[in-house]
């Protein structure tokens, strides 16, 4: 059992670190963005991959979940035939798709979703294939996964990555494409992609060749993974649908302003991902010791501590780091700094997002899995209904515009923590310090707060943002929040 667990830490470790690589150059692209795009072009860049996202579970319809419950690790002639029904299906849905998307461009173009201006209907039908060549490789990126090649995976994910990075510079910086450039560097890295998998796809079907059981087989996926497609749909709600909404409130410059301001956030963004790859085989090897429940009660408080900690060296920082030198001019345009006002607030809902995750453990060890489309269902709501409540400027209410948006991901993510702690506590209980972790928020929140509003003299507020960070570490030490027993869980689970 250790063996199989240490196997799939490993594994994790291989797909984390090449997802954070991957997440972190593409976050080199806002700061590119600012000095060679307008406020607008990066909106409606925003925009489109937003729709991108929602069509990419059209495209999917559950066959990836499907494919991987199908699989079977001895049976090399059903796995063939799981892998082509799989893909003809999700190959069939795309190409339709794709065809109704380029006939419909126009439409599609001006709608209040997207309002694209300049060129559109031509833009909408470059973006068309990102969505069916990402659509095309989730079977073969899937099999990889069961066949225990994450290294093969994360190499060619990175390869895709680095593809699309290096042509946003050479199209948008070097060429001046602008929209148009940061599109097709997409199709092209996508396109990639696909033509890396071709031989093997079309290898396996040639060796599986007519195979009339292929209709049959293809209707009993689908009858698994349609059902998983409303959580997928709910996830990917929480995540983007915020800019679209903003659009079709505001304007395509202030969901540019919105979504730079966003990205800026990755310091805390990254930790809960690191997280998320490590905590999982953690409470996995751990959910049978005999203390195990107070284990995973003291990893969320020690959750909290790190993430206040990066809060607060973001919060302080990123204000004189979006002042660097960088291609083009300063790390971010001067004309995005009035949005860095959001940056606390989308942390704030990366953490109840960490939160989610943490909690999520007792689901898995007990198999109640289905409650989480319920949870992320909630979250889709709560988001939606504030987004169109918070941006516009309410007499009534104290936050409008992007601050409005970005409150409304905290209220959503809050939503989904509140209702995955409610049904976990009935079926895995967990006696949660939630003094200690109340004691963490509030110093986190009386130093930010303490710093930022006692003076606006920039070399002052500097001196004070320094001596922040070590009076957060002795006020943890003062009030008892923090003990020797803990930072040994936290290296445990470091190691990990």
């Amino acid at each position: 059992m250790r063996t199989k667990i240490g196997s799939l830490a490993s594994d994790t470790l291989v797909y984390g670190v090449s997802t954070v690589a991957g997440r972190f150059l593409t976050f080199l692209l806002t700061p590119l963005y600012t000095n060679f795009l307008t406020a607008s072009e990066i909106g409606e860049v925003a925009a489109i991959f937003s729709m991108i996202a929602f069509v990419n579970v059209l495209y999917s319809l559950g066959l990836e979940p499907a494919f991987m419950r199908f699989w079977e690790k001895d049976d090399d002639q059903k796995n063939k035939r799981v892998y082509t029904g799989a893909f003809f299906g999700i190959a069939c849905i795309g190409v339709v798709v794709t065809l109704l998307t380029i006939l419909f461009a126009p439409s599609i173009a001006s709608s209040p979703l997207l309002q694209i201006e300049s060129n559109g209907a031509n833009i909408i039908r470059m973006a068309a294939m990102i969505p069916l060549f990402d659509a095309l490789v989730l079977i073969p990126f899937a099999r990889l996964r069961m066949k225990r090649q994450p290294r093969k995976f994360a190499i060619l994910r990175f390869v895709a990555i680095l593809i699309n990075v290096s042509l946003n510079g050479i199209l948008v910086v070097w060429l001046g494409f602008h929209l148009e450039g940061v599109v097709l560097a997409g199709v092209i890295s996508s396109a990639a992609a696909f033509l890396i998998f071709l031989p093997s796809v079309l290898s396996t079907f040639k060796a599986q060749g007519r195979d009339p059981a292929r209709g049959s087989l293809l209707k009993e996926m689908f009858g698994f993974g349609l059902p998983t497609v409303p959580s997928s749909f709910s996830s990917v709600m929480v995540l983007v649908v915020d800019r679209p909404i903003l659009l079709l409130l505001t304007s395509s410059a202030t969901v540019g302003l919105y979504q730079t301001n966003f990205r800026l956030a990755i310091p805390l963004m990254m930790f809960v991902t690191v997280f998320e790859y490590a905590w999982k085989p953690f409470f996995l090897n751990h959910r049978d010791d005999p203390e195990a429940k107070p284990l995973f009660a003291r990893v969320l408080t020690l959750f909290t501590v790190v993430c206040g900690l990066v809060f607060l060296t973001t919060a302080f920082f990123i204000p004189y780091i979006v002042q660097m030198p960088f291609i083009g001019g300063k790390f971010i345009n001067p004309a995005y700094w009035s949005g860095l006002t959001i940056i606390p607030i989308i942390m704030a809902g990366y953490f109840f997002n960490g939160v989610f995750i943490n909690m999520a453990a007792g689901l898995h060890i007990t198999k109640k899995t289905w409650w989480f489309p319920i949870a992320t269902g909630v979250a889709a709501i709560l988001n939606v209904v504030a987004t169109f409540l918070l941006v516009p400027v309410n007499s009534f209410l104290p936050v409008s515009g992007i601050e409005g948006a970005a409150w409304a991901k905290v209220i959503a993510y809050i939503g989904s923590a509140v209702v995955l702690y409610w049904y976990v506590q009935k079926v895995y209980f967990i006696s949660y310090d939630f003094k200690r972790i109340t004691t963490i928020i509030m110093i986190t929140a009386a130093l930010y707060f303490g710093v930022t509003l006692v003076t606006d003299d920039t070399t002052l507020r500097l001196w004070l943002s320094i001596a922040a960070l070590p009076a957060y570490v002795g006020a943890l030490l003062a009030f008892r929040v923090v003990e020797a027993s803990m930072f040994r869980t936290l290296t445990a689970l470091i190691k990990r």
